[in-house]
Formats: structure tokens, C-alpha cells, sequence
């Protein structure tokens, strides 16, 4: 199997509204819809976010229940969450969770979404203590893109 893309689609009533959200985010919409809106990042278009409509006909049952943001997570890693932080705190954005070094080498911050989805955005780039380097099975700069 060759994976080209990966990613969640949040089924919401808020779709307009979680649409801003990731647009204000810098992503794009591709399709737009009346029951679902795709959104790509412009500069990477394997990171994609789809935003669903509820109990719609067209769709399975299995996919009908809407999101419960609370206990999902959308990572987005990026070259410096520093910078990040202080681009989208410039544009208004709200942090659940500040800017924060981890002792496992991660920097990140964290946003809500309008549906409660953690958008966890996140640098490799902060120092790796001694507990957790051992569990690195393959250093993060030798994978491929």
C-alpha cells in the first residue's frame, strides 16, 4: 500500500464555521458543498481535513454520529512551533495550551477547533532527556518525507 494523503474528517453541524476556522489556520478549501467541505494546506497537499455533514443519506450509517471533539487530536507538525505560536497568536488565535518544551524533544502549543478538536501543532526541536532518548527506535531525521 502507497500512502498520498491522510486525514480526519470531523462530522459537524459547524462545517461554515470550523471552515473559517481552518481557512484564518491557512488552509484551502477544495470542495465546498453543502454536506461536506475539504480543505488541503497549500504547501503540503497530503495534509488534509475533511468537515462533514451529520446523518447525511448520501453517507453510511457507521459515519452519520457527529464528532465529539473532546479526545480527538489533529496533529500538524511544523519546522518551528516557536514561530508558529507567535504567527498565529499575532492572528488572533486562542491557546489551550501555551507554547511548551517536552522532555521528549517536542515543542508545541495547542488550539481548539469550533467542534473541541485539540489541533496540537508541534516542532522536534526542543532538547531530548536522558529517559526519553532511549526510546527513540529510528532518529526522526533519517525517515523519509
Amino acid at each position: 500500500m502507497k500512502i498520498t494523503s491522510a486525514f480526519p474528517i470531523i462530522v459537524t453541524e459547524n462545517r461554515a464555521e470550523s471552515r473559517a476556522f481552518y481557512e484564518k489556520l491557512g488552509f484551502v478549501a477544495v470542495f465546498a458543498g453543502d454536506w461536506y467541505i475539504h480543505l488541503v494546506w497549500p504547501d503540503c497537499m497530503a495534509v488534509q481535513i475533511g468537515l462533514m455533514a451529520p446523518d447525511h443519506p448520501t453517507q453510511p450509517a457507521l459515519f452519520h454520529p457527529r464528532t465529539l471533539g473532546e479526545g480527538s487530536i489533529f496533529g500538524i507538525s511544523v519546522e518551528d512551533a516557536a514561530t508558529a505560536a507567535q504567527e498565529l497568536r499575532a492572528a488572533g488565535f486562542d491557546f489551550a495550551l501555551d507554547l511548551r518544551d517536552e522532555p521528549w524533544g517536542q515543542r508545541h502549543f495547542t488550539l481548539l477547533d469550533p467542534n473541541g478538536v485539540r489541533i496540537d501543532i508541534a516542532s522536534q526541536d526542543a532538547p531530548v532527556s536522558d529517559e526519553y532518548a532511549k526510546d527513540f527506535l529510528v532518529p526522526m531525521d533519517t525517515l523519509s518525507a
